[in-house]
């Protein structure tokens, strides 16, 4: 019995947070650098696009997936997330994926994000995104998704849905 009220003791603590967690363990580091976009980010509209359609590119250059003009009522964030079930048949390569605003890359999505690692089973992934800084002007900019195949194999994008947020 108390073994079991040590035990249950220990857990308690652990599960509270209380400085009984740090005994016998190492202390938790990130292995990437911190947040570099952070703050309050207001939007006014969301746009939705969702598809069924099935996409594949074997080229190693980003092909425009799907693209559109939102309309920026005023100076702010263009933020969105996108989401689809992706894969690449051949062992070792990837789906890669691109956002652009007006032809520049969105954060964290530049060039080189792996999107979807090789494997059959062709599963669903999301990822979000921020373009411009919260500097986006007013006007009409044009959107865009793109994806390669990181070797050459059979990159495939289907199912997706597109959700973006802006002023």
């Amino acid at each position: 019995m108390r073994t079991f009220t040590t035990a249950l003791v220990a857990a308690l603590a652990i599960a509270a947070g209380s400085p009984a967690m740090a005994i016998g363990t190492a202390a938790v580091r990130p292995i990437h650098t911190p947040t570099l976009y952070f703050g309050s980010c207001p939007t006014k509209s969301t746009e939705v696009t969702a598809s069924n359609d099935y996409s594949q590119t074997t080229s190693t250059q980003f092909t425009t997936l799907w693209s559109y003009y939102l309309t920026q009522s005023q100076t702010g964030c263009v933020t969105g997330t996108f989401f689809a079930n992706a894969g690449n048949s051949n062992p070792g390569d990837h789906v890669m994926l691109q956002i652009l605003l007006d032809g520049n890359q969105c954060f964290p999505i530049v060039s080189g994000y792996i999107f979807a690692n090789s494997g059959d089973d062709f599963s669903s992934h999301a990822t979000g995104f921020y373009c411009g800084g919260g500097l986006v002007p007013p006007g009409r900019h044009l959107i865009q998704v793109g994806f390669a195949s990181y070797l050459g194999g059979p990159a495939q994008i289907y199912q997706y849905t597109w959700i973006v947020n802006h002023q």
